[in-house]
């Protein structure tokens, strides 16, 4: 595992500093959020606060999710819906029903104009994210968690008692990016725990989004991703 470490800092002096992990990268990942049933969707509503240097938004969210596909349905403190988005691994598609337009764009577009990134992210990807031994490039531990460092740079920290999700990073060079994630009130759904509370905090921690989660399916039957945008609105592209 330390020759995995392709020159990487791991450790250091101070005494909370995590070191290199002697739990094999197997035995880890089944003990983290160890599921009686394979999760395909979630779909849910969820209260979020967004908060930056020169603003802060109220809304709900409800979302909808699968491995391939993620569909967002923001509506203001009035109820009044604000826009409609649905995104896969290549492009992301909004409606706004209050100006009656739909945009499409590329993932990479969207990281710049969209909320700085974060409704083109998958949620069931980050709350449960599906990782492979191949993909890990080495476990580090400290005070009862593990950090696992993945070979694309991202970071997550698990807690070693019950194996749930502490927080989530990605990676980027883009100040704004919302790119890291932190879990909290955790509970149990269908045998699985899942975290209540999402914190989700820009690069420069200067932006933050608070989602607490007030309803959530496991496994939704016949999910159905439609932003139903009306066939006379034209999609403008946008690169």
């Amino acid at each position: 595992m330390i020759s995995c470490a392709s020159g990487k800092k791991i450790t250091d002096t101070r005494e909370d500093a995590f070191v290199v992990s002697e739990t094999p990268v197997s035995e880890v990942l089944s003990r983290m959020q160890v599921s009686p049933i394979p999760v395909h969707a979630i779909e849910g509503r969820a209260r979020s606060q967004a908060s930056g240097p020169d603003y802060s938004e109220r809304a709900t969210i409800q979302f909808l999710s699968n491995r391939e596909q993620s569909m967002l349905i923001i509506r203001n403190q009035l109820g009044i819906e604000g826009g409609r988005i649905l995104s896969d691994r290549d492009s992301v598609l909004i409606y706004d029903p209050i100006e009656r337009k739909a945009w499409k764009m590329s993932i990479n577009t969207a990281d710049r104009v969209l909320l700085n990134g974060f409704s083109a992210f998958n949620i069931l990807d980050f709350i449960i994210p599906e990782i492979t031994e191949d993909s890990v490039e080495v476990v580090l531990e400290n005070n009862g968690l593990w950090k696992i460092l993945l070979n694309d740079g991202s970071e997550l920290i698990v807690n070693q008692a019950n194996g749930t999700l502490q927080s989530f990073y990605t990676p980027s060079d883009a100040p704004q990016t919302f790119n890291r994630f932190v879990f909290s009130n955790h509970a149990t759904l269908s045998g699985i725990v899942l975290p209540r509370r999402i914190q989700i905090l820009s690069n420069d921690y200067k932006s933050n989004i608070f989602m607490h989660i007030q309803d959530l399916t496991i496994n939704p039957v016949q999910p159905v991703f439609e932003l139903n945008i009306p066939s006379n609105t034209p999609i403008e592209r946008r690169d």
